[in-house]
């Protein structure tokens, strides 16, 4: 795909290079003057995004100034019995001087020429609209359409403004358990991802360390609650975060899996967010996913494309064999922990 890229990682063309860095000042200070939202949120929130990955941006310049990123968070991935890593495309910003030069393309060209010859597994993301022909297109990703996206409805003040009227109501029932919100997590959180995700072909491993480092020494730890069954293999685990977006009070189920009590901490969870107010719940989950029954009986349901607040897509490419389960949609398991902007 594209053209050659010589052993180093350095392509050039007339007055621009091509390479493939880690962090450092001189890409911290892009990032904040490119205006992307993540550049807005201080050079602590980048650095741990992207502080488990050595290499995590391939980088355009031309006359030695940086004028095109792409950026790439490494997870460990599992696909089917075995373990590997994949790279998550996050961001990508071109000056605007240089745009309609296909810097995006080479961009992501370097990147993936540079995985291939370092053992890596699988190149994936959520396009949007704007991204979406190239990955899929010019650089060749398999298209799995548009992430699954659950909802349930909370109160009735959301759709009533939406109807110009005035109100509000439950419209959601159960009863909150009043479960206390962790601080931590432990090990034997591993025991219940394994047991839940035993015949999941292709995910983003939630084990004790992805969790930690996600949930609890995130930049916006403080906005996310965790609360926890931790009775192991049968036990579960339901993380949210409150916002407002899209015209509402809205709730993110970022993760919810665990056994058979998975449905009963959802259930709770539910009914205290309705009683703080939030009007909508949103979750990601395919029918085939383990906690999908879960939360279906807790209400949640299939939101058509038609009605949904914003369009992302979702799809990768292989880059060894370990990864060919990830180019079978119904191989993955997704939540919201694998989006990087919630």
């Amino acid at each position: 795909m594209g053209d050659e890229f010589p052993p180093d990682g350095t392509f050039e063309l007339t007055e621009l290079t091509f390479s493939v860095e880690g962090l450092s000042p001189e890409l911290l200070s892009a990032y904040t003057l490119s205006g992307m939202e993540r550049g807005k949120t201080g050079d602590g929130a980048i650095k741990w995004v992207f502080g488990n990955n050595e290499n995590a941006f391939s980088v355009a310049r031309s006359d030695k100034k940086i004028v095109g990123i792409s950026s790439y968070i490494r997870s460990e991935m599992k696909f089917s019995t075995r373990r590997g890593f994949g790279f998550q495309a996050v961001d990508s910003y071109v000056v605007p001087e240089m745009r309609g030069q296909r810097l995006f393309t080479r961009l992501a060209e370097t990147y993936a020429a540079h995985l291939r010859k370092n053992s890596a597994d699988l190149l994936w993301g959520f396009p949007n609209d704007n991204a979406a022909p190239a990955w899929f297109g010019k650089l060749g990703w398999t298209n799995h359409g548009q992430v699954p996206f659950l909802i349930k409805p909370l109160r009735a003040g959301y759709f009533l403004r939406k109807l110009h009227l005035g109100g509000d109501f439950p419209i959601s029932f159960g009863a909150d358990q009043a479960i206390a919100r962790i601080s931590s997590i432990g090990p034997w959180v591993d025991e219940l991802w394994n047991s839940f995700s035993a015949d999941i072909q292709c995910a983003t491993i939630r084990n004790q360390a992805f969790l930690d480092h996600r949930l609890f020494k995130a930049p916006q730890a403080a906005n996310y609650r965790v609360v926890v069954d931790d009775c192991h293999v049968d036990g579960a685990l339901v993380a949210t975060l409150e916002a407002e977006k899209h015209g509402g009070k809205i709730a993110y189920v970022m993760e919810a899996f665990g056994g058979s009590s998975l449905r009963g901490v959802l259930t709770s969870e539910m009914a205290r967010l309705r009683g703080k107010g939030m009007e909508l719940a949103l979750a990601w989950a395919y029918p085939w996913s383990p906690n999908y029954g879960a939360l279906r009986g807790c209400g949640f349901l299939p939101l058509p494309e038609r009605l949904r607040p914003i369009r992302i897509w979702f799809g990768g490419a292989a880059i060894s064999d370990y990864a060919v389960p990830a180019m079978q949609r119904d191989s993955w398991y997704l939540s919201y922990l694998d989006s990087d902007t919630v």
